[in-house]
């Protein structure tokens, strides 16, 4: 009975293996569950404009698409599964988070009881801490500090604020006395941040300990701003790395705990009617933010390329020893 070789099957699993794990180098792909996902801010060089959420500054930074589910710990409870994309970047002074999703309406107006603005929030532990928070909204023993933009916040600053005349243009009424802010607008008369007129940053910055807790941080100390294009939102935040307050803290070189929640106000999704994900690791790190491998080649375009390379020379390996194979038999 002819001996049979059998070298060749395991040397093809070797050259199998190696090829996968090369495209996912090349892509930085990161093998992991959704609970140890990493999120890379590494140091930037170039400058980060607050104002383009799609400066080419992004494309050095790490990708990381987070899973989604819908808000079902405690009603109201809406929101559903999907993805957004994240990715993190700093200079050595501020942190900057992008946060990217589909949304095929663009919603930025608040002004009718039917609209309801989009939304997306990113949260973290407000103080260092050995017990991850709940991630809805954090718990009493592990508070978290959340930075919430909004679509309504933006347009209110590029465009000016939609009041009820502007919004019902064609309403009539004898008097209409809504020019004394502090008989009726309690709101703003009680200096309730979230009835401003002239905003500065579309961003708020709020703290909570567990729901129904959330509240407006004495200081707003983080800045944002979005761009729908292309049927999809993308959100830079931007916050120094350190702060006075009881605020989370960055620092190069240490890590803390990231979630994310997006609202889409086409679907009426509000407060706590939105999708959420879990918490995830974010490492700002010392790593200097280097271009993406090739001459003007994406990452996926050069995995590609190595994917079918090594998949050629697999198979034309495989196909050479079973030739030998045979000649032998």
């Amino acid at each position: 009975m002819p001996r049979t070789n059998t070298r060749w099957p395991a040397l093809a699993i070797t050259l199998v293996v190696l090829a996968a794990a090369m495209a996912l180098t090349v892509r930085d792909v990161r093998l992991a569950s959704s609970q140890t996902i990493t999120l890379v801010a590494k140091r930037s060089e170039q400058a980060i404009p607050l104002d383009d959420p799609s400066a080419d500054v992004w494309k050095r930074a790490t990708t990381v698409e987070v899973p989604l589910s819908g808000q079902t710990v405690v009603p109201p409870m809406a929101g559903g599964e999907g993805t957004v994309t994240a990715r993190a970047l700093h200079d050595g002074r501020r942190l900057y988070i992008r946060v990217e999703w589909k949304d095929e309406t663009e919603d930025m107006l608040v002004s009718r009881q039917t609209e309801f603005s989009d939304a997306v929030a990113v949260q973290f532990p407000a103080t260092e801490g050995e017990r991850v928070p709940a991630f809805c909204m954090g718990d009493p023993n592990a508070p978290v500090n959340i930075w919430q933009w909004k679509a309504a916040w933006q347009a209110d600053i590029e465009e000016g604020y939609v009041d009820v005349e502007d919004a019902y243009p064609d309403a009539y009424a004898d008097f209409y006395p809504f020019e004394d802010e502090d008989v009726f607008y309690p709101a703003r008369a009680a200096g309730n941040v979230f009835a401003e007129l002239d905003r500065t940053t579309a961003v708020d910055n709020l703290l909570s300990g567990s729901f129904g807790t959330l509240t407006q941080a004495a200081d707003q100390v983080v800045q944002g701003t979005g761009e729908w294009r292309d049927d999809r939102w993308r959100v830079v935040f931007v916050r120094d790395l350190a702060v006075e307050g009881e605020y989370t803290r960055f620092a190069e070189g240490a890590s803390t705990n990231v979630a994310f929640a997006v609202w889409d106000g086409a679907k009426g999704e509000r407060d706590g009617m939105k999708s959420v994900s879990k918490f995830l690791t974010l490492e700002v790190s010392p790593e200097i933010a280097a271009a993406a491998p090739g001459r003007g080649l994406s990452r996926d375009a050069i995995g590609l390329f190595v994917v079918t390379g090594l998949t050629l020379a697999v198979a034309l390996g495989l196909a050479f020893l079973v030739s030998v194979q045979r000649r032998r038999a």
